[in-house]
Parts: structure tokens; C-alpha cells; sequence
């Protein structure tokens, strides 16, 4: 069992060793590509909502070449909306979601930047909401937690496995990653989650941290 100060050491380590795997492989989840955009950060993280990357990027491309300010959304029909990000997961309720929050944000003058005021916007529970102060504002108060986080998580050995609210997921990591690297952890997580340390069949044999690695869970690794 490893003593606080430990996983800390490791869990930076990680971080120091995957990063740059990802940097050279160009992986960056859709929402990432508008880092430091507030609005397209706030929309495409309410698209990506259980959405594959590819279809989340299609969506926002369409979206945005109808409109790309929060006044200008949130006077589109909702059909036009909901025709541009067909290729989503549930798009008819995300396109409800596009439209008032949009409208929000331009009533507002601007994307909230706490936690709070986020969670009150249509379409935007807590993920959205840290992952957007994250990306939009470099705000980490709390680490962002998606399916990847929370399985690489508990292979890593740093979650608990029979933990699954997502909230205390993230309280369990918040004690073993640095501070300073909570905001970027979700991102990494999942582009690492999306390429090498797979839901099954992870890529063992290929992964940077492979000797820090307890593999918890793990049954079936890649073959190559």
C-alpha cells in the first residue's frame, strides 16, 4: 500500500511520461481544441455528453457554421439545431439545451466561471461544469470525471473499484494527484483512455506507464 506522498510522486510521474505520448500521437478531445474559448468550450462539452469524439466534432462544425456567438444560437430554430448536431447521442433534448443556454449566456454577457452558475445553465451537470472552468478559464477546483478517469482510476489502484459516483471518484483522486495537475488529469485520462489504456484489451505492452501500473480489473490485455 502506497503512503500518500507516493502516490502523489506517481501520479505526477504518470502524467510526466503519458503527456508526451499523446502530444506526439496529436490526441485532443474535441473540447479541447477550443481551449481557452469559452462559449465553443461550454457547447461542445453539452455535446459530447456520452458522444463519440468524430461525431461530437461533426456537430460542432455544423452548429457553428450556422452560428457561432450566443445571441446569434439562440436564434436558430430548434430544427435547424437539431438537424446540425444530428450525429450526437440524444439530440433532441441537447438541441433544447443549445438553444436556452445559449441564450442565457447572451442575456448574461458572458460563460459563467464557478461551478454553481454553470450547474444552473440547461444541458450542464457537474462534469460539464469543471471541465469547462478547466478549459475555458483555467479553473480546477475539483477533477473532471468521465468513464476513462474513473476506469483508469482503479487500474492505476488510485480509486477505490467499488466506487461509482462520479463526485467521489473525483474527492478519491483530488487526495492522490498534485493540485496543479487536477484540471489537466481529465483530459489526459481520456485521450490516454481513448488510444492505449483501452476499456478492453488495453494496450499494456505499449503504455508509458506500464511499470506503475498495478492493473487492477485488468483480464484481457492487447496482444500487440
Amino acid at each position: 500500500m502506497l503512503f500518500p506522498d507516493e502516490d502523489l510522486i506517481r501520479t505526477r510521474e504518470i502524467m510526466a511520461r503519458v503527456q508526451p505520448v499523446l502530444d506526439k500521437m496529436g490526441e485532443k478531445t474535441t473540447v479541447q481544441l477550443y481551449q481557452g474559448q469559452p462559449f465553443p468550450v461550454l457547447i461542445s462539452s453539452l455535446l459530447s455528453a456520452r458522444t463519440r469524439e468524430e461525431d461530437t466534432k461533426t456537430a460542432m462544425d455544423r452548429l457553428f457554421a450556422l452560428a457561432d456567438n450566443p445571441a446569434d444560437i439562440a436564434q436558430l430554430s430548434y430544427q435547424d439545431v437539431l438537424e446540425a448536431i444530428q450525429s450526437v447521442q440524444y439530440p433532441g433534448p441537447k438541441a433544447e439545451y443549445v438553444i436556452k443556454t445559449s441564450a442565457r449566456v447572451a442575456e448574461q454577457g458572458r460563460v459563467p466561471d464557478t461551478l454553481e452558475e454553470l450547474m444552473v445553465l440547461p444541458g450542464i451537470g457537474w462534469k460539464s461544469a469543471v471541465l469547462v472552468l478547466w478549459l475555458a478559464f483555467g479553473l480546477s477546483p475539483e477533477i473532471c470525471v468521465d468513464v476513462h478517469v474513473a476506469r483508469i482510476g482503479k487500474r492505476l489502484g488510485l480509486v477505490n473499484p467499488s466506487t461509482a459516483k462520479p463526485e467521489k471518484i473525483s474527492r478519491e483522486l483530488m487526495k492522490k494527484v498534485p493540485r496543479d495537475i487536477w484540471g489537466p488529469w481529465n483530459p489526459m485520462m481520456v485521450n490516454f483512455g481513448r488510444t492505449i489504456c483501452l476499456g478492453s484489451h488495453p494496450r499494456c505492452s505499449k503504455c508509458p506507464v506500464n511499470n506503475l501500473c498495478p492493473k487492477i480489473g485488468v483480464q484481457d490485455v492487447h496482444p500487440t
